[in-house]
């Protein structure tokens, strides 16, 4: 079968919870398929992994933007009845190239990752014309990113909020219409699966959970050495890219509210934020702790998941699966979270210990590093739920069955 897949951003390599799921979609599809992919790059040094992809398609399209920039162009949308998001990750080279795929190449099923790639099949003239009426339109909506702004605007002031809530209701309109037009809307659990088929009832909806590669993540299989030399302490760690809202707001809340209570009983404890482009919010919880280490952009999470003895993840803003916390899970890293990051997860057999106050998060944190036996039971407990729910090819296989539908 032949399959065009549009993704906002280059798949490789999978550093990032979107480019990890959509990394594994095409390494799978690509088993028994002729892919040919269109996608954004955002980052130049990404351009040095392209010829990985080409171990998994035909060949591809791109067009490499900057996304500072794409949002300046996105500003005069503010006065349309359109979604900033869309603009945003809109490139008319990109639009043209897959206008040409069409055209040239029988293409059994666009696959689109995250809802604005749908803006290059409705631009697209055999769509407008019907000429596409045979060809399977899917749609990896990965979570319902409208609420995602709709959360943003509770956590901002005037005129962000505003600007947010605006998103908040175009984005939702435009992904019911894609819901409506594609045969297929896929979502990482059932919780967004729930969420998406309340305002897009007539949707073809269905969860494909992400997984984890638990060989890979396997405390055996750890390399590297960090900074963490000197276990002079309990640690405590967080990772993921820290350019993003969600991330930057859970650290800086875990620090100024939970972080304290903490050190309160355990002075030696240590904290490590560990991931790329640390902002002027971080970087100063470590400028004013020295218990805090920021470290930036680092290769490989694993030799940090190593050395620490409980994973957080004390977000306030968060929808779907987090990678992260699968990949502490398959590590055998005990996870502290608040409700908004394992909702969907479904029944972590007590894998995971969910609180939502600040002191009860410092308790279990600080019950976390003390409780040996308890923590063993943890450990046993992640990795059969990992072993259970959250395997790729176990997974993925769902798309074999979409496609030959």
């Amino acid at each position: 079968m032949n399959i065009l897949f549009l993704i906002h951003r280059i798949p490789y390599p999978p550093n990032k919870g979107d480019k990890i799921r959509s990394f594994h979609e095409i390494k799978y599809l690509a088993q028994e398929n002729n892919l040919h992919l269109a996608f954004l790059v955002d980052d130049e040094r990404d351009l040095e992994h392209l010829h990985e992809l080409k171990k998994y398609c035909v060949d591809f399209d791109f067009d490499v933007i900057d996304t500072r920039w794409q949002k300046i162009k996105s500003l005069p949308y503010l006065f349309s009845d359109k979604p900033l998001s869309v603009p945003c990750f809109y490139s008319r080279k990109l639009q043209q190239a897959i206008d040409r795929r069409l055209q040239e190449t029988r293409v059994d099923a666009v696959i689109c990752f995250s809802s604005p790639m749908a803006e290059y099949v409705f631009r697209n003239d055999s769509y407008r014309s019907g000429r596409l009426n045979g060809t399977k339109l899917i749609m990896d909506f990965v979570d319902v990113d409208s609420d995602k702004w709709r959360m943003y605007a509770g956590f901002s002031r005037f005129p962000y909020s505003a600007i947010y809530r605006r998103e908040w209701r175009l984005l939702q309109e435009y992904e019911k219409r894609v819901g409506e037009v594609f045969d297929r809307s896929i979502f990482v659990s059932e919780k967004e699966v729930e969420l998406f088929s309340s305002f897009c009832p007539q949707a073809r909806a269905m969860a494909i959970p992400n997984g984890v590669d638990a060989d890979y993540f396997s405390p055996t299989e750890k390399t590297g050495s960090t900074e963490l030399t000197d276990k002079s302490g309990p640690t405590v760690i967080f990772t993921g890219a820290m350019d993003y809202f969600p991330n930057e707001d859970a650290v800086v809340f875990f620090v100024e509210e939970i972080w304290p209570l903490v050190k309160q009983e355990l002075t030696s404890a240590r904290f490590f934020i560990v991931g790329s482009k640390p902002g002027k919010r971080v970087k100063a919880l470590a400028d004013s702790d020295s218990q805090v280490t920021v470290t930036g952009y680092v290769p490989d999470v694993r030799p940090y998941l190593a050395m620490a003895d409980v994973f957080i993840a004390p977000f306030r803003i968060a929808r779907g699966v987090q990678n992260k916390v699968l990949e502490a899970m398959a590590a055998g890293v005990p996870v502290v979270a608040r409700p908004e990051a394992v909702q969907g997860l479904g029944d972590h057999h007590g894998g995971i210990r969910v609180v939502s106050e600040p002191q009860q998060f410092a308790r279990a944190v600080i019950d976390s590093l003390r409780d040996d036996r308890g923590r063993q039971a943890m450990i046993d407990s992640m990795h059969n739920y990992i072993t259970e729910h959250h395997c790729w090819t176990t997974n993925l296989k769902e798309f074999t069955g979409i496609l030959a539908a």
